[in-house]
């Protein structure tokens, strides 16, 4: 109970003090109903203020978020545009695609006992041997060279090496497609990241109404007049009281 009043007292006591410095000039002033049309012509002059600017800091703020939001979006199609010459111009493993014992297969290489082999001209051949229960991928490179990772049946069934054979000849196909087309698509990349860095005109547009609403308010003839009003306002109360109100 002790708690609670000691609240309420400082609660009251807050109250009083902002209340005598937004109405300076003494108590009755502040509380009297003597003067509460005078409080009140101070009020509406501060209202009319935080109106005009509270539109005007609404009207910016959207301003604002549409120039971000347009910068934003020119800067990912840039982004988006780099990433996919990036990607065209050194393509690397690529994404994982699937593994099979110590071979990992990716988009445009594969990985057998840590050494990287391109996709790209790669012959591929699945035999399975005859006088042992084990299956081989022979991975013949364009310059002749074989690699041949080995599966044993009872870890590796046939099958499931049949089918990893076939996913890395379709690999094979696709990154072969891909090397034909990639010197044309390295020139359409650049043209389009050419294309996304010239057009600008989306956030130029919105740049451009940002500073246009920035001036239209930092002018603001609404402003001037209710600021114009406030200062008559505290004139009145100045004479009325001795003392300025902010």
């Amino acid at each position: 109970m002790v708690g609670l009043i000691s609240v309420v007292l400082v609660v009251g006591a807050v109250f009083v003090v902002w209340r005598l410095m937004r109405y300076p000039g003494g108590w009755q002033y502040a509380f009297s109903d003597v003067h509460r049309a005078d409080r009140q012509d101070l009020d509406r002059a501060r209202s009319a203020v935080r109106a005009v600017r509270g539109t005007a800091r609404q009207e910016v703020s959207r301003a604002e978020t549409r120039a971000t939001r347009a910068e934003r979006a020119y800067e990912r199609r840039i982004g988006d545009a780099e990433r996919e010459l990036a990607r065209l111009r050194r393509p690397g493993r690529g994404a994982f695609v699937t593994r099979l014992g110590e071979v990992t297969l990716y988009q445009h290489a594969l990985l057998f006992k840590g050494k990287e082999i391109p996709l790209a001209g790669l012959a591929v051949r699945f035999e399975l041997a005859r006088n042992s229960k084990k299956s081989y991928i022979y991975l013949t490179h364009p310059d002749g060279r074989v690699e041949f990772p080995g599966y044993a049946d009872e870890e590796f069934p046939e099958e499931h090496v049949r089918r990893f054979s076939v996913r890395i000849e379709n690999a094979v196909a696709a990154e072969n497609t891909f090397r034909d087309g990639r010197a044309d698509g390295i020139r359409q990349a650049e043209s389009a990241l050419e294309e996304a860095r010239l057009d600008t005109a989306e956030k130029d547009d919105a740049r451009e109404a940002l500073e246009q609403v920035r001036a239209r308010h930092s002018e603001s003839p609404e402003l001037a007049k209710a600021l114009a009003a406030l200062e008559t306002a505290r004139d009145r109360w100045q004479a009325l009281t001795g003392r300025r109100p902010r």
